[in-house]
């Protein structure tokens, strides 16, 4: 045991037995560990403040996307309109379409007439549709 003795003295040094109830060395324990407390306190705050920093600046953009949610409603309300409205466009340009037909065959039809009676009838009936699909496609 004694060997074992010199080496806890040659490694921490004579005064080991000194230390141990010594009121000073207990009031410099005390005031790192105070210090340490202190600066882990600082560090806590610290990090708590970049959080907040963090999460105001996303709550921000999530108001700022917020505040422009009715005017995109607004604009969708708009793009719905113009496609209830497409409809009756299609139904239009259908019609016109059919009344183009009707005025080409009676333009074929006015070409393969004899008589310039019918030829005259077939031009006017020709004109005619020509002017309802302008009506028409309006």
């Amino acid at each position: 045991m004694l060997g074992m003795e010199k080496k806890v003295r040659a490694l921490y040094g004579d005064d080991v037995e000194s230390k141990v109830d010594n009121p000073v060395v207990e009031a410099k324990e005390t005031a790192n560990s105070a210090r340490a407390g202190l600066a882990l306190a600082i560090l806590a705050i610290v990090l708590a403040f970049g959080v907040y920093v963090a999460l105001d600046a996303k709550l921000s953009s999530v108001a700022q996307s917020v505040a422009d949610v009715p005017a995109k409603v607004a604009a969708l309300d708009a793009k719905i309109a113009q496609f209830e409205g497409l409809p009756a466009k299609i139904r239009k340009q259908m019609q016109a379409d059919k009344v183009a037909e009707f005025a080409a065959a009676a333009d074929r039809l006015a070409a393969g007439l004899d008589a310039a009676e019918h030829k005259a009838a077939m031009a006017k009936i020709s004109e005619m549709a020509k002017q309802l699909q302008a009506d028409v496609a309006k």
